[in-house]
């Protein structure tokens, strides 16, 4: 049981940047449920929406300092801190979310996470989402379509380089700047995961759908390190079994969700065309090489999978 020992442990406060149905939003409220139960309403948990408007550099920032106690933060946003997080992102690098545990499980994915206590950040592990797709207003034929298109991303190198491969102009963006973003015609195209376009009501904007399902996008648990060694000892061992319950419930419906969210969107008039490896020729393969040249952590994470 979690109990308020502390002043410290009275208030648990989080942030994130995903949408209500996103599967990083429902492990978090999973995550409030099991700590306020077990702590017999002692402790509360209680999302941020400063963090939430400012976006994950602000997190990280706000946890390093002590300022919020936990978040989910996408690998792409902690890429700065350690490259080989890069790895997650290779582009068909995974071929299904098994493999994402699997790789989860491996050494390098573990020691990614302890290098980031460096900066003041306690990873308790890794947290799974959808797969990567691509929605736009104007259908696309083929990959080839993609050149000179504005294509709105993770603000992120690996998917600035991969669109740049493609022929695209990428544009990172926020997510709550997408809509207004397809309004005023600043983006052509944009890369997302199919909770996020079901929340966002995409359908209406960007009724065409790439699902090219071409990069994996996990997210790490963190809590701020200094708030962390404030709690007792059993206190941090239910805080991470609580993020394990919640994670381990939330990948295991992952699946169903994301074909719930692609047959929600067909009913809504959502065009889907299927894409594979293959249809990008030489590109997929080219960044991956490109990248395990980068960093020698990152080129046996990629090499190794199963």
């Amino acid at each position: 049981m979690v109990t308020a020992t502390s002043a410290a442990a009275e208030t648990i406060r989080f942030g994130m940047i995903t949408t209500p149905d996103h599967a990083w939003s429902r492990l978090m409220q999973q995550f409030k449920n099991t700590v306020e139960s077990s702590s017999g309403n002692t402790i509360r948990v209680r999302e941020s929406r400063f963090a939430k408007v400012r976006g994950e550099s602000s997190i990280i920032e706000l946890l390093g300092r002590g300022q919020l106690q936990a978040a989910i933060v996408a690998v792409g946003s902690l890429t700065t801190l350690d490259p080989a997080l890069n790895g997650w992102l290779m582009p068909y690098q995974f071929a299904d979310t098994g493999q994402l545990r699997r790789a989860a499980q491996r050494d390098d994915a573990k020691t990614m996470l302890v290098g980031l206590e460096r900066h003041n950040l306690v990873a308790l592990g890794y947290a799974f989402s959808g797969m990567r797709v691509i929605m736009s207003p104007a259908a696309m034929a083929s990959v080839q379509d993609l050149k000179g298109k504005k294509v709105g991303t993770f603000p992120n190198d690996v998917f600035y380089n991969w669109y740049r491969q493609l022929g695209a102009d990428p544009q990172p963006i926020q997510i709550q700047d997408i809509r207004l973003w397809f309004e005023q015609e600043k983006i052509d195209a944009i890369d997302i995961d199919l909770a996020t376009a079901v929340d966002l009501q995409l359908s209406t904007q960007a009724p065409n759908l790439m699902y090219t399902r071409h990069m994996a996008f996990p997210g790490v648990f963190v809590v701020s390190r200094s708030w962390w060694d404030a709690l007792t000892p059993e206190q941090q061992q239910a805080i991470s079994a609580a993020f394990t319950q919640a994670e381990q419930a939330t990948f295991a419906g992952l699946e169903k969700a994301e074909q719930a969210d692609l047959k929600q969107l067909r009913g809504e008039g959502v065009s889907v065309k299927t894409y594979t490896e293959a249809d990008f020729n030489s590109v997929p393969q080219k960044l991956r090489d490109f990248y395990y040249g980068t960093n020698e952590r990152l080129k046996r994470f990629g090499m190794d999978q199963p």
